[in-house]
């Protein structure tokens, strides 16, 4: 695997677990402000991960997205962590680890694939500011 599509796959699999994250906190998020600020969240992350699959599409490679087991112990971790709180400061504390988790792997993927386009580069820092920027504003919750 060449340095481009590496980090667009460490993009879709960054994006596709902060949008799936999302989209299982979603409905249990009651304050209005905290659900509309994680829908804005899950859009950005759609948003660029179209973005990363039509770049991979054109280096002619898919996207592989998370393993099956990767999703699981997403999904298992979320419900237990929220099975006795799901306050809207607990809900924003677990996004802002997640956002640090994912941008500390960003960049991870960044240094990894020093030789990467500056497409693919852009991406991967689109995604550590939408990481980055997530937890600010998430931190209004706590």
């Amino acid at each position: 695997m060449d340095q481009n599509e590496a980090l667009l796959q460490a993009v879709v699999r960054g994006t596709e677990m902060g949008k799936n994250s999302l989209e299982q906190l979603l409905p249990m998020a009651e304050d209005p402000q905290l659900r509309a600020e994680m829908l804005r969240q899950q859009k950005e992350y759609r948003d660029l991960n179209q973005q990363a699959h039509t770049a991979l599409a054109a280096l002619g490679e898919e996207a592989e997205g998370l393993e099956p087991m990767e999703k699981l112990g997403a999904r298992m971790g979320i419900a237990g962590k929220t099975l006795l709180d799901r306050s809207p400061e607990h809900l924003a504390r677990m996004l802002i680890q997640g956002s640090t988790v994912g941008k500390s792997d960003c960049i991870g993927a960044q240094n990894d694939c020093p030789n990467a386009s500056a497409g693919a580069k852009q991406l991967a820092q689109q995604l550590c500011w939408l990481e980055e920027q997530g937890a600010k504003n998430l931190q209004a919750f706590l």
